[in-house]
């Protein structure tokens, strides 16, 4: 049993598709039926039955599932205990779409390591949509991202903070002005009347955030003007702050990116749900004090705003 058959059998099982399961692993879906086709055959029996609700396993596709789980899970907990008996540098490996990187930067890792010293630090720019696969493939040991009902079947999710979406303006804007308290709103309220002429700046046209934008922007029925349009939201932030236009982003903290005394939060109407961000790892991975020690700072992070 290798591991990476044990990574490829766990995404079927999860997924139940085929083609699904080869989308999330990154892989061809003929090179997945080749692997599951040619393990089947050495064990002489069939994991998966194909039925048209999608792959079911066996019994003694149960069986491989359960011990590929226990197998990944092992050697996490292997690679956590040999770095520790080497005496290594304490480290923290995570994975973090662009849009939190601040956060963490500006606010999580200097606390961390004022309490330990050393620290060594691997992140890596993770889209949202890859984060389950670089964890469950040991790219990475957290993730920073969203908790969706999926992740949360497949993997442990710590809650940090909630995020909504957001009218993000330069500090001083006249928007900001025009803004009023509303009861049940976080932020000062301002009427989508006030946006028909505002110029925007938004993302790239597949990014969540734009459909987020476009979709406001028909509700509402306006067409405001775009400004310019930023490859990530990060550099749309920063665009904002330099005074470029408006923009619709998550709530994030901005005391905890330094950037509280150049943006300002507005609450508009915008049909999405708030979303719970957490940090995500691998079933039956076991936390050590200084990711234990991440998570709550993320908590303080989101708390401080």
């Amino acid at each position: 049993m290798q591991l990476r058959e044990c990574e490829y059998i766990l995404a079927i099982a999860q997924e139940g598709n085929m083609s699904k399961a080869a989308q999330r692993l990154y892989v061809s879906q003929p090179t997945l039926s080749k692997m599951l086709t040619k393990l089947e055959e050495s064990i002489g029996m069939p994991l998966f039955e194909r039925q048209s609700t999608g792959m079911v396993p066996t019994a003694a596709g149960t069986v491989y599932i359960e011990g590929a789980r226990r197998m990944l899970e092992l050697n996490a907990q292997w690679e956590q205990e040999i770095n520790a008996a080497s005496g290594n540098h304490p480290s923290l490996d995570i994975g973090i779409p662009m849009v939190r990187l601040d956060v963490v930067v500006f606010y999580v890792l200097p606390r961390l390591t004022k309490r330990f010293p050393g620290l060594q630090t691997h992140s890596a720019h993770t889209p949202q949509s890859k984060l389950v696969v670089d964890l469950i493939n040991n790219k990475c040991a957290l993730g920073l991202g969203i908790i969706t009902e999926k992740y949360s079947h497949i993997l442990n999710c710590e809650p940090v903070g909630e995020e909504e979406y957001v009218l993000t303006v330069p500090k001083g804007h006249p928007l900001e002005k025009k803004a009023q308290s509303m009861a049940g709103c976080r932020y000062p309220h301002v009427s989508v009347t006030h946006l028909k002429d505002t110029p925007f700046v938004i993302s790239r046209p597949d990014a969540f955030s734009a459909r987020v934008t476009q979709r406001f922007f028909s509700d509402h029925d306006i067409t405001p003007p775009i400004a310019v349009r930023m490859q990530n939201t990060g550099n749309i932030v920063k665009a904002v702050a330099g005074g470029a236009g408006v923009a619709l982003l998550p709530s994030q903290p901005l005391s905890a990116m330094g950037l509280a005394d150049k943006l300002t939060y507005l609450h508009v109407d915008v049909h999405e749900p708030p979303m719970q961000i957490g940090v995500l790892y691998r079933r039956g991975y076991t936390l050590s004090p200084i990711e234990k020690a991440f998570i709550a700072t993320m908590c303080e992070a989101y708390r401080a705003y």
